[in-house]
């Protein structure tokens, strides 16, 4: 599969506004991925893109991000990454180092506010939600922390969680999951459980403002039998929309080789 081809749909939603676009990524299956892949495909089209974290993410090797600026103070970030950008269409900005010298720590909602109002991008990407590695989770109170001013928010769900059990291996915060939709732990999940959790008042969307477009992306979609399942949770979601809160799905994978990219535009 085409590096880009998963991501079609979902770069039609960043690019549609224009510039400036100010888009997180939350959910699990694989954002700090798919936001990568993004600001590759961003910066091929001509646009300068920074990415970053409200969390944590592992260091980008420089095949993925060629430069990772690294300051506590976003103000002094600015002349740093404004000379970067003017030879290199793509940085990654980060708040620290951690100590176990792999992974980035990221900057607190209001400093990228404050970064994304001085304009020194074109997009703005923030991987905007943890989820120890699995691919759909129940988020607590405090989560997912997504700003106000956000024009775009990217929901990622891996499809292989799909008919796995509702445990701690398979889904984070699974208690939770079970609590909130009543249902049973270690009970398979289906694509109406899903659906059930995403529009759920405490889901995924609790703390996206209404103005914020939402694109969904449908991950891990690697095989034909994949790709069916993951229609099937895409029907599921359009489904259970009943404010039109969704305005694309896009399906893929964006490690694979034999996927491809499905639309469900509205």
């Amino acid at each position: 599969m085409d590096a880009g081809k998963p991501q079609s749909d979902v770069m039609a939603c960043l690019l549609g506004h224009g510039r400036n676009r100010y888009g997180l990524l939350i959910g699990g299956g694989g954002k700090t991925t798919a936001m990568f892949a993004l600001a590759k495909a961003i910066s091929h089209v001509g646009h300068t893109v920074i990415t970053t974290t409200s969390t944590r993410i592992l260091r980008p090797p420089p095949e993925v991000s060629p430069v990772v600026i690294i300051n506590r103070n976003v103000s002094a970030l600015l002349p740093a990454v404004a000379d970067r950008l003017a030879v290199t269409p793509h940085v990654t900005v980060a708040r620290s180092l951690l100590p176990d010298g792999a992974k980035l720590s990221g900057f607190p909602a209001d400093d990228l506010d404050r970064l994304r109002d001085t304009g020194i991008a074109d997009y703005i990407l923030v991987e905007a939600d943890g989820a120890d590695g699995r691919s759909v989770k129940a988020h607590a109170d405090h989560e997912p922390v997504v700003s106000h001013r956000a024009d775009l928010v990217i929901v990622v769900i891996g499809i292989d969680c799909i008919g796995k059990p509702l445990n701690d291996e398979h889904v984070h915060r699974a208690e939770r999951f079970s609590h909130l939709i009543g249902l049973a732990r270690n009970a398979k999940l289906t694509v109406r459980d899903i659906a059930t959790l995403f529009f759920h008042p405490r889901g995924y969307l609790k703390t996206v403002e209404p103005r914020s477009e939402v694109c969904v992306f449908l991950s891990k979609a690697r095989s034909s039998a994949d790709r069916d399942k993951a229609g099937k949770l895409a029907d599921a979601l359009l489904a259970a929309d009943a404010a039109g809160r969704i305005s694309q799905i896009a399906i893929g994978d964006l490690r694979g080789n034999d996927g491809e990219s499905r639309s469900y535009a509205l």
